[in-house]
């Protein structure tokens, strides 16, 4: 599977278990604590792969660097300004990530993979 595609999976994924920890209600119960756990490992993994994406070096040290970094700022980003008790913070995330992971493997149906669509190299 093609990086762009795992990453927009692991988000659109991460995302809908976090809309659905928050139209369950969110709360500490173990199915609750298990959505939030496999949603935002979801989210991690989509960022890593997409960070990879973004080294066009052949030199694996800097992509595991760009990837722990990538996985980092969402990280930080999702967990900086959380409120206490809000159950529709995540929720919130996980719509963004939804609509991130969905457009983006919209985007990607129905190309060749071998090809890209446009830059110098399309021709």
């Amino acid at each position: 599977m093609p990086p762009a595609k795992l990453a927009a999976s692991a988000a659109l994924l991460g995302g809908v278990l976090w809309i659905i920890r928050a139209l369950l209600g969110g709360g500490s119960d173990p199915l609750a604590g298990t959505l939030h756990f496999v949603g935002l490992a979801s989210l991690l993994v989509a960022a890593a792969v997409f960070g990879t994406t973004l080294v066009r070096s052949d030199a694996l040290a800097m992509r595991v660097v760009v990837a722990v970094a990538s996985a980092l700022l969402v990280l930080s980003m999702i967990e900086a300004f959380r409120p206490v008790g809000s159950v529709w913070y995540d929720g919130f995330w996980g719509i963004v990530a939804a609509l991130i992971g969905g457009l983006s493997l919209l985007r990607h149906r129905g190309r060749s993979p071998g090809r890209p669509a446009a830059g110098a190299h399309a021709r």
